[in-house]
């Protein structure tokens, strides 16, 4: 049998070189964990999968990396986090209710994140309860405890990450000068009852309006900590909203466009372009692209050229967001 780490090199390019979500530390030795998540949840064995590790090392980063890259289309998501949550048995027996009663036939990754503490006779009985209904496809529990006596159960161990942190914050630079006047941004309302739904549901993106989608992806940058502005709804693009951060060394700036587009059309090259020209034009300094979708080759050419002033944000971001949304 080949071993795990040539196992994992056998991983598409497009697999490989997506963009971790912010707060991933992408090291060959977590890319390689990612890789025994994927395999371990794939093989749909009625076992849990327990990812585990010292606390601050990236397990619940790379459950989230996981679901953003390799989830499957239609794939349900329940997520429960024990850390905020008075009582965990009843969020389980909560859910179980939901599974019974849904009308939604499409099958489940239950997540039960942080479960440190929690009485392992219970722990066991949950896992069951949750795997006598055949739509729950895979359980993956984070914990520190790295002795997982589950029946079972199989393990990832996250230890203690090296590189550097990247993600949306490293990509925001200080603009040369303010934003263009004209633009009269409206202040952003939230859509907490819609984003809860699309954490479970991610495919329902695609239902959404585009304008809900500049929305939405404004509430979650706002939920990043940035100051947010959406834009009053116009043809000519590249400033759907406008976040900002400020930090000791001034006020950065991110000039936003956001495209709802169907999965199976990516965004060109022209696209990437025009919010560059946007940039240009109004001699702003920062810009990314955020889709429902992904990106063409030739756009992710371009950006490279451009890669300290454009950031291009796809489907597996948006969900990553998602997960994180006032998680904080």
């Amino acid at each position: 049998m080949a071993d795990e780490s040539q196992l994992f090199d056998k991983l598409s390019d497009d697999d490989l070189n997506k963009e971790a979500p912010t707060g991933f530390f992408e090291t060959p030795n977590q890319r390689e964990q990612l890789w025994l998540l994927r395999r371990h949840v794939e093989e749909e064995s009625q076992a849990p999968v327990f990812v585990t590790g010292p606390a601050g090392f990236g397990k619940t980063a790379l459950v989230r990396k996981f679901i953003a890259r390799f989830l499957r289309p239609g794939t349900g998501l329940e997520w429960i986090d024990f850390g905020k949550i008075p009582d965990p048995i009843r969020a389980i027996d909560d859910l179980e209710l939901a599974i019974k009663s849904a009308e939604n036939p499409n099958r489940i990754l239950v997540v039960l994140d942080g479960v440190d503490g929690f009485p392992l006779e219970q722990l066991q009985s949950a896992i069951s309860r949750l795997f006598n209904w055949k739509r729950v496809r895979s359980i993956i529990v984070t914990t520190r405890n790295t002795e997982v006596p589950i029946r079972r159960a199989k393990e990832v161990y996250v230890g203690p990450p090296e590189g550097k942190l990247y993600g949306l914050r490293d990509q925001l630079v200080v603009p040369r000068q303010p934003i263009i006047p004209f633009v009269a941004p409206l202040i952003v309302t939230a859509n907490d009852a819609l984003i809860e739904k699309l954490k479970r549901v991610p495919d329902d993106l695609y239902k959404i309006s585009p304008r809900k989608f500049e929305e939405i992806i404004a509430d979650l940058l706002s939920d990043m900590g940035m100051e947010v502005e959406l834009t009053p709804q116009t043809r000519d693009g590249g400033k759907d909203i406008l976040a900002y951060m400020k930090t000791e060394l001034g006020k950065f700036l991110c000039l936003v466009e956001a495209k709802r587009y169907k999965g199976n059309r990516p965004v060109d090259v022209s696209l990437v372009r025009s919010l560059f020209g946007t940039l240009v034009d109004h001699k702003a300094t920062s810009g990314m692209l955020v889709t429902t979708s992904r990106f063409s080759k030739e756009a992710k050419a371009f950006q490279e050229k451009h890669k300290y002033q454009l950031s291009l944000k796809d489907y597996g971001d948006v969900v990553s967001w998602l997960l994180k949304y006032k998680k904080t």
